[in-house]
Order: structure tokens, then C-alpha cells, then sequence
């Protein structure tokens, strides 16, 4: 008798033992901190910062009190959300052409050039950034050759670079699931659609958009929890004044040392951000029963 069968027909022992190392390592490098996290968060500090041995939530309250801190996290989510609605426009037609090329040769190609950005730290990619989007930087260099501008843009140092750059790092992560999205859908089924009488646009907005909106979302709660978290891109990019809070974390992290005020900030956003992230998985499930029935 193997294992699988020692609990039975459904052999419930053995998918618990495939597991099991999965869950420890979750438990030890995820659930653990977290719960550190939390404790620290808890902490109260004195006028030096230093930790006291007492807890309570004045760390929290000095999050959800202070407008700063609340600002930051509006620009933080509303940079996020743009960055996601950005990343799946332009995914669509990347993941279109993946789908549409024929030659097994051509798509490999395409999809190393796809994934090849990421196998690069995103420190180097930003860094890379900061050269075409310095005043001495190539894309300025080039306006002023050709006489399309006397004195150097400010490119860089801005939020509009950083969400540029937010674009660059995280498009892959929507053009993946938007092209299996688009590869699951039968080939027959635009055919059959225009052999009924629709035209392109028809078949497109009536039978291809709505069967690839759960790639769409899928994108879209990538990109939002990648760029809603990350410090490195706008810290390097727009600066450490832009009013986002990862960069508040940061500095209070890092420059200050306020640990606890760090650790409440960091709860905050990742409770913000699953919750937002939670409700647009909760549509996607509902436009999934309504488009195929189950």
C-alpha cells in the first residue's frame, strides 16, 4: 500500500506531508516576523526613542493623527493604483502579440525579452533611469542636439519619474497573466463570433475583453502590491521628499530610528494594501462565476 492510501481513497496524509516543509518555512521566515512586527509595533518609546518596556498604541495613534503620515498613504495607494492601470494598458497589446506569434522561435524570443528585466536588480535598472533622466542625462543630451529645448528638463526628482519608472520595472508582472489569459481562449471562439455577423470590434469587446478580465486583474493586484510596497525605485528616483510611504518607513527605520513608528507604519500599508488587494481578488472571482458560469 502506498502512502497516498494510507488515509483512505482521497490519501489526505499525503498531500499534508508535501506540505509540511512549505508551511515551516512559512511559519518560520513569514508568520514569525510578523508577529514580531506587530509586538514592536506595540512598543512605546521615550523621548529618545529608546524602547520601554510598556506597551499600548501611541505609535498608532500617531499614524492614523498625523496628516502627513495619512497623505502618504493616499499618494501611496493613488500612485499604485496608476502604476496597475498603466502596467495592464500597455500590457494588452504586448500580451496580443505574444498569443499571436505562430513561430515557437519568435514567441521564445519575445518572452526573453519579456522576463530578461527581471532577471536584473532593480537597483541597476533604476540607476539606469537616473542616466537617460539626468539634466546631463541622454534624453535631455538629445533635445538640446536637436534644438527642441535651450536648457535641461527636469525629468528626474519628480513623481511622474517615479511612476515611469514604476512602469518599466513592473510591466512584465501584468503582461504574464494577461497572455495566459489570452492563450486560453479558444481559437474558434472569435471565428464563430464573426461567422454570426460581428465585426472585430464586436467580437473583441463582447468576447475576448470580458474573458480576459481575470488577467487583467490579475496584473493589476501584482502591480498595485508591488509598487504600493516598494522604496527603492522612488527613493533613487524621485527623491527622498516625495510623499509616499515606503520612504517614510525608511526614514524612520533607517535615519531615525523610531523602530516601533516604523513598524506600525509597515502594518498600516500591508493592511491597506491586502484589503485593497482582497477586494479586487473578491470582483475577479465574482466576474469569473458570471462569465463562465460556476
Amino acid at each position: 500500500m502506498s502512502l497516498a492510501d494510507k488515509k483512505g481513497p482521497g490519501g489526505t496524509l499525503f498531500p499534508w506531508l508535501l506540505l509540511t516543509p512549505s508551511m515551516l518555512f512559512l511559519a518560520a521566515f513569514l508568520a514569525v516576523p510578523g508577529i514580531l512586527l506587530i509586538v514592536l509595533s506595540l512598543r512605546n518609546v521615550d523621548s529618545m526613542l529608546m524602547l520601554l518596556p510598556t506597551y499600548g498604541l501611541a505609535q498608532y495613534a500617531q499614524v492614523f493623527t498625523s496628516p502627513h503620515y495619512l497623505s502618504a498613504l493616499g499618494t501611496t495607494l493613488w500612485v499604485a493604483a496608476l502604476t496597475a492601470a498603466l502596467c495592464v494598458l500597455l500590457a494588452y497589446p504586448a500580451a496580443w502579440l505574444l498569443v499571436a506569434t505562430r513561430s515557437r522561435g519568435w514567441r521564445t524570443l519575445l518572452y526573453v525579452i519579456l522576463i530578461s528585466p527581471l532577471l536584473t536588480s532593480v537597483v541597476i535598472r533604476t540607476f539606469a533611469w537616473i542616466v537617460l533622466l539626468a539634466q546631463n542625462g541622454l534624453i535631455n543630451d538629445i533635445l538640446r542636439h536637436t534644438g527642441l529645448i535651450d536648457s535641461p528638463l527636469a525629468l528626474l526628482w519628480n513623481m511622474k519619474a517615479v511612476i515611469v519608472a514604476y512602469v518599466q520595472v513592473m510591466l512584465p508582472f501584468a503582461v504574464l497573466p494577461l497572455a495566459t489569459s489570452l492563450g486560453d481562449i479558444p481559437e474558434a471562439l472569435p471565428r464563430a463570433s464573426q461567422s454570426l455577423g460581428a465585426g472585430p470590434f464586436h467580437t473583441f469587446t463582447r468576447v475576448v475583453l470580458p474573458l480576459t478580465i481575470p488577467g487583467m486583474m490579475s496584473g493589476a493586484i501584482i502591480v498595485f502590491a508591488l509598487a504600493a510596497g516598494s522604496y527603492v525605485t522612488p527613493l533613487l528616483i524621485g527623491g527622498r521628499l516625495q510623499p509616499l510611504l515606503p520612504i517614510g518607513i525608511y526614514q524612520q527605520a533607517l535615519q531615525i530610528a523610531n523602530l516601533p513608528l516604523a513598524a506600525a507604519l509597515s502594518l498600516t500599508l500591508l493592511v491597506v494594501t491586502a484589503g485593497i488587494a482582497g477586494a479586487m481578488t473578491y470582483l475577479q472571482k465574482r466576474w469569473e462565476r458570471r462569465v463562465y458560469g460556476h
